[in-house]
């Protein structure tokens, strides 16, 4: 079921793993469809932090076959 993230329509599901799941989304302030990665809420700390790991170092990439991360931080999912 859709729903929103402050500022973002969520439109569908793109995928689903053990940590997360990936929603595509659009930015309501720009028109632009975005890819948004939900963490789930149940995780240990240690899959935690291989989370937060995660984000820190997709921070860090630029190259033409990856998705330029935009930001990050905590929102409420609002169905």
């Amino acid at each position: 079921m859709p729903g929103k993230i402050g500022k973002y329509d969520i439109l569908r599901t793109l995928g689903s793993g053990a940590s997360c799941k990936v929603k595509m989304a659009l930015d309501t302030e720009t028109g632009r469809k975005v890819a948004i990665k939900i963490i789930n809420d149940n995780l240990d700390e240690k899959m935690l932090e291989l989370v937060k790991v995660e984000v820190e170092a997709m921070s860090k990439f630029q190259h033409v076959n990856i998705i330029e991360q935009q930001e990050y931080g905590n929102g409420v999912y609002e169905k």
